[in-house]
């Protein structure tokens, strides 16, 4: 079960951007854009982190992994949030 937390603060984190972004910069649009941007991002890390991990099951990640793995996880998760960034 600890498992399924894994990157839970991320998810926290988007909250806590998309709570900025609908009550604190109700009046200021540039910012409420801009931590309505960052929660989205926050979320696609999340979910890059997870297609990594689904995708991969067998080729964990620890102290002792290869640099590759490191690298293949950082291309998807950065994939999954140039995407979000850029629209789809």
């Amino acid at each position: 079960m600890k498992d399924k937390f894994r990157m839970a603060q991320w998810l926290l984190f988007a909250a806590f951007f998309y709570a900025m972004a609908l009550y604190a910069f109700g009046s200021q649009p540039q910012l409420q854009t801009l931590a309505w941007k960052l929660g989205n991002l926050t979320v696609a890390a999340f979910t890059g982190y997870w297609i990594d991990r689904r995708a991969f099951p067998v080729a964990r990640i620890d102290q002792a992994s290869s640099d590759l793995r490191h690298i293949r996880r950082a291309i998807i998760m950065s994939a999954a949030m140039l995407s979000v960034a850029m629209g789809l």
